[in-house]
């Protein structure tokens, strides 16, 4: 009898750790994945910086990434995702998994203090009696959002660093289900004259329990300034909250080769959101910006809002339809550029007619949102960067995704955003169906690979030219009863794409929201050419091989590729026939072989084992 499978958000690690608590064959969704964006800086305004400290008055909204010349970060993280109805794109997250994310503790009963986001030192000990009394701090803070919420006994604390030394609470939140996910809530804290000091700072930190990103908390908005009141909650600001949304069809990419045939119609509207954070309304205009490397596409430009934006509304707004764009000339990202004329600029104040500009605080930082849509070799549902993670904990059971070309094209290689590192050297069969009830028309056993600093995604290359046409699925199969972490878009729903097999039976999913994050890479013509190896007197053996591949025949140069197009160099040794290349120590997976010939320049799979 089948089992219902059931949706469970657990942190990575400890899902993997404490599958003695689950049954196999589940679904499991693991939330959230750690990302660092941090703003840069020219070198003369670090320089500038760190000699200076921070200073009044002090704004950060998160919309550039993580100013570590403000903020000093421990185990805290930049989203734009995981909130909900933010006061601007961009803020912290702080949960119980540090910068790498690794839980802070391995047992699972484990309390205690997690993340903190510290502001660098502010000297208050020169502001004048007037200035001191109204010296106020505020911020946004959000229960989970699109994360796990907080339990009752879990905090969320604000101290700060008193004259004598020693941090001191000023303000708490208590996790629980009556806090409500999807707001962000204000608070405003004032910094009394007995608090103030040359070497002044505070800090936020979470409270929890300390075995993965069980308890999450977002912070945004920050703002510290004299001259305020307890009732000082709106700004001079309009802001854009979101990333850019825009797709062909359900892809948020799409295989350059397919676009100029099959992109009619097919354009989404670029959808965005605006909030104005003044106590009063403010006509606005708008434009909307497709562009690749040489040609800008505009589809909207100075655009008014109507009816024009009331005091602290929240708006989604959205592009005129297109439908269709410019080709490029070649395969390339496009940039997505959305921007709001608001008349937003720098914080200024006007003393005895005298009006003062503040470089610290500049609003129309968050006035606009760029972000990417790939026109490359493969389809995606996902944006690019995972949320989230998801898998299944069932020896030989299987993932699959459901994509569709419109024309027929071989399908060369398929990546996958593996995210757990400590699951590398793991073995899995890679897989394409036609049809999820009958047997895959192509599986190969690979490894899940160690990644390089930076990389996201896994590929493997497809050792056959394989022809694909309509619909057809892609995924892999596991050996081991460990959940496998696959990268998660919770931006982009396609989550019906989904289908996995645990107990013999597939099952389309229902209940995890978002995009998996794994690909097809495609081409118009055959990756490989085919020709036998034995041709002009060419053999090439043992294929797969282990350690050594002999090559004989006449060719004048040959060069080694692996699945990622880059040129490896292999000991070689000349044979009495041709050549011998040694692959010991390389791992596993399918490797290109280029032989120049008196023909010219040939081909060949190998397959490393």
């Amino acid at each position: 009898m089948l089992k219902k499978l059931h949706i469970l958000r657990l942190a990575g690690l400890i899902a993997a750790l404490a599958t003695s608590t689950l049954a196999y064959g589940q679904l499991v969704e693991f939330a959230p994945i750690q990302h660092q964006k941090i703003k840069a800086h020219s070198l003369q305004e670090q320089n500038s910086r760190i000699l200076e400290g921070n200073t009044l008055p002090f704004w950060d909204d998160f919309s550039q990434g993580i100013d570590t010349l403000k903020w000093t970060v421990s185990g805290a993280s930049y989203t734009e995702t995981i909130g909900i109805n933010a006061p601007s794109i961009g803020m912290v997250l702080l949960d119980g998994v540090d910068a790498n994310g690794n839980p802070y503790s391995l047992s699972q009963r484990d309390q205690g203090e997690t993340d903190y986001l510290t502001s660098k030192p502010f000297d208050l000990g020169t502001l004048n009696p007037s200035d001191s009394e109204s010296l106020y701090l505020s911020f946004f803070w959000e229960a989970a959002g699109r994360a796990e919420l907080p339990d009752e006994s879990d905090q969320l604390t604000l101290q700060i660093l008193d004259p004598e030394g020693s941090w001191m609470t000023v303000w708490s939140q208590l996790g629980g289900v009556e806090l409500d996910k999807d707001t962000f809530t204000q608070e405003t804290i004032q910094i009394i004259p007995a608090w103030q000091h040359a070497a002044f700072q505070f800090r936020f930190f979470a409270q929890g329990r300390q075995s993965g990103p069980f308890d999450s908390w977002l912070i945004d908005y920050i703002y510290l300034n004299d001259g305020r009141t307890a009732t000082d909650l709106d700004y001079l600001d309009r802001s854009l909250t979101r990333t850019n949304e825009l797709r062909i069809g359900n892809y948020g990419a799409y295989p350059f080769a397919l676009l100029e045939a099959n992109q009619e119609g097919l354009w989404s509207t670029v959808k965005n959101e605006f909030y104005n954070l003044e106590n009063r309304f403010r006509a606005m205009e708008y434009s909307i910006v497709i562009s690749d490397s040489s040609t800008p596409t505009p589809i909207n430009l100075n655009t008014p809002f109507n009816p024009v934006p009331n005091a602290l509304e929240r708006r989604v707004f959205e592009s005129r339809e297109v439908d269709e764009i410019p080709v490029p000339k070649n395969e390339t990202t496009l940039e997505i550029i959305s921007a709001i004329t608001s008349g937003d600029g720098l914080l200024y104040e006007v003393v005895e007619g005298d009006t003062t500009f503040f470089t610290t605080v500049n609003y129309e930082l968050n006035d606009t949102v760029r972000t990417s849509f790939p026109l490359l070799d493969f389809f995606a549902y996902d944006n690019g960067s995972a949320d989230y993670a998801a898998g299944i904990n069932q020896r030989s059971g299987q993932l699959a995704v459901h994509y569709n070309t419109p024309e027929e094209v071989y399908l060369k290689g398929i990546s996958i955003n593996f995210t757990n590192p400590k699951q590398a050297n793991q073995a899995v069969d890679i897989n394409v169906w036609k049809e999820l009830d009958k047997p895959p028309i192509f599986t190969r056993e690979d490894l899940i690979a160690v990644k390089e600093a930076g990389q996201e995604f896994l590929y493997y290359s497809l050792d056959t030219n394989l022809k694909v046409d309509g619909d057809f699925y892609i995924g892999f199969t596991q050996f081991t009863n460990d959940f496998l972490h696959v990268g998660l878009d919770k931006v982009n729903d396609t989550g019906d794409k989904l289908f996995y097999n645990v107990v013999g039976t597939w099952v389309q999913n229902e209940e995890i929201r978002g995009s998996l994050m794994i690909r097809p890479h495609i081409s118009m013509d055959a990756p490989f050419e085919e020709v036998p190896a034995e041709e002009g007197g060419i053999r090439i053996y043992p294929n797969p091989v282990e350690t050594l591949l002999n090559l004989e025949g006449e060719f004048s140069e040959a060069r080694v590729f692996d699945s990622f197009g880059r040129e490896i160099f292999l000991e070689r040794q000349l044979s009495s026939k041709g050549e011998i290349v040694n692959f010991n120590g390389q791992r596993p997976g399918i490797y290109v072989l280029n032989l120049t010939t008196e023909s010219g320049m040939q081909s060949y799979r190998v397959l490393v084992k």
